[in-house]
């Protein structure tokens, strides 16, 4: 049977009519502009951001932004950018019901909040296209908020630091009868020492902190060195706290030594595996390298 040339021209239409009607539709949601204020006080909320898959939200705020400092999880972002003052985001997906993620993001000024926080959500009838979010900087609740988180960490340091000396060690807790000074020894030798030596290295193991105690030689003819930074990696990869790093002299002179000491959240070695240190000055430009394991 031959179909009239009309029905040839129909049965396309109505096959692709057919699998439009198949695919999922995305649901319906009104676009909004809107103002909104970043928390002045650990009591309130944290602001919501609506977000939706295909679609960019930007958030705007009226102080600059650090762009080093964004904290967000980028696998379910299209897009993530930040600016001056200005976050986008555009996820893949819609996110579940119930689900909150947390986006994170610095300012490079010194007023308060410093931070912004914001939870990224999706809701079934809008989605923001612009938000402009206040920060309220430097307002008596800030400041106040702000005070008493400093008031916390000033008896932390006192409770672990009672007093100057050899005796703060005891008083604080800190050492006790079975601390044991541990020797390293240099695992890899550094390519490139930047002009210093490492004649010794010893670490603690304190109560609630260690120190990785590393004696440095300033070779004849370099230029003075002074501790700027450590960065500290543990024997498993990870990425070690850094609490303090301290020399007694301000610098080293060439051909003088001197003693770094850099304190940490946790003993970052483990008995037979190395574990390395990076000691870098306050120009940024002499860095020493090096890898330590337990003897």
């Amino acid at each position: 049977m031959v179909l009239p040339s009309a029905w040839l021209l129909l049965v396309p239409l109505l096959v692709a009519g057919t699998a439009a009607a198949q695919q999922p539709q995305l649901p319906a949601r009104q676009r909004q502009d809107r103002r909104a204020a970043l928390p002045t006080t650990p009591a309130e909320p944290i602001p919501e951001v609506y977000v939706a898959a295909g679609n960019l939200t930007t958030v705007a705020f009226n102080g600059p932004l650090d762009r080093d400092s964004l904290v967000v999880d980028r696998t379910r972002f299209k897009l993530v950018d930040v600016g001056d003052r200005l976050l986008a985001l555009q996820p893949f997906a819609d996110l579940g019901s119930g689900e909150r993620l947390i986006v994170k993001v610095g300012f490079r000024d010194r007023a308060l909040p410093a931070q912004a926080v914001l939870a990224v959500v999706t809701d079934s009838t809008v989605m923001d296209g612009n938000v402009e979010m206040d920060r309220r900087a430097n307002t008596p609740e800030a400041l106040l908020a702000a005070l008493n988180q400093k008031e916390v960490e000033l008896e932390e340091l006192k409770a672990r630091y009672v007093g100057n000396g050899p005796a703060s060690l005891v008083l604080s807790e800190w050492l006790n009868k079975y601390m044991l000074p541990i020797k390293f020894t240099t695992a890899v030798a550094p390519a490139d020492a930047s002009g210093l030596e490492v004649p010794e290295s010893i670490g603690y193991a304190g109560k609630f902190s260690a120190l990785v105690a590393i004696r440095l030689r300033n070779l004849p003819g370099q230029p003075a060195w002074v501790v700027g930074q450590a960065r500290l990696t543990s024997s498993s990869g990870a990425l070690v706290k850094v609490l303090s790093v301290q020399m007694k002299s301000a610098e080293l002179a060439p051909g003088e030594e001197g003693l770094v000491v850099v304190e940490v959240e946790a003993p970052p070695w483990t008995a037979g595996k190395p574990f390395s240190v990076v000691l870098v000055d306050t120009s940024g430009q002499r860095r020493l390298s090096l890898n330590l394991m337990t003897m």
